[in-house]
């Protein structure tokens, strides 16, 4: 009769354990799968953050890459996003929906740093096209000048809130006359 209820009390002992193991097994499937989500949302954060990044610099390189820039710098793009001067929008999804642009880049009104007169003496007149039409033969300085000019630009991601500030500078030999009104000499 001991032995029966000795072996009665080790089931329940054995089931009490089991449970706790299966407890134990639980809460650490549920931990691992919590901690995988956190990395799953942080490197899509870390993603959005640098496509919004790689947005903002191809906006700023578009519009160094046109000299519209110093003529008129409040409208440096030619192709704007609804019409508005100095924003523009990527789809990098490839989605139809062109109402939705996965990125909207606001490129504020470059600046001009500063001028330095270029001497003729330091134009390559015979390798380059541009320095020679900047060339004034009696004169010290010739007809062009170094200009420095500092570009800003905010994209924004809508849907995931990510948004990123790129500043960069340019200097670019320019004609006296087409920055005598932006940038002063």
């Amino acid at each position: 009769m001991n032995l029966m209820k000795s072996a009665g009390r080790q089931r329940g002992v054995v089931l009490v354990i089991a449970l706790i193991m299966l407890l134990a097994v639980t809460l650490m499937v549920v931990t691992a799968s919590n901690l995988v989500q956190t990395n799953l949302k942080i490197v899509q954060n870390m993603e959005s953050h640098e496509l919004a990044r790689f947005a903002a610099l191809a906006a700023i390189e578009e519009a160094i890459s046109s000299d519209r820039f110093t003529d008129e710098p409040g409208d440096v793009f030619l192709a704007k996003c609804n019409l508005t001067p100095n924003l523009k929008c990527y789809n990098f999804n490839g989605d139809p929906d062109e109402d939705f642009d996965d990125i909207v880049v606001e490129v504020f009104e470059p600046s001009c740093v500063s001028v330095t007169p270029t001497p003729n003496d330091e134009l390559d007149v015979y390798g380059s096209e541009q320095e020679a039409s900047c060339f004034l033969p009696p004169a010290v300085y010739s007809m062009c000048a170094y200009s420095v000019w500092d570009f800003r630009a905010t994209a924004t991601d809508p849907l995931t809130g990510a948004r990123v500030s790129v500043r960069q500078g340019v200097s670019i030999l320019t004609a006296l006359n087409k920055i005598d009104t932006e940038c002063p000499v």
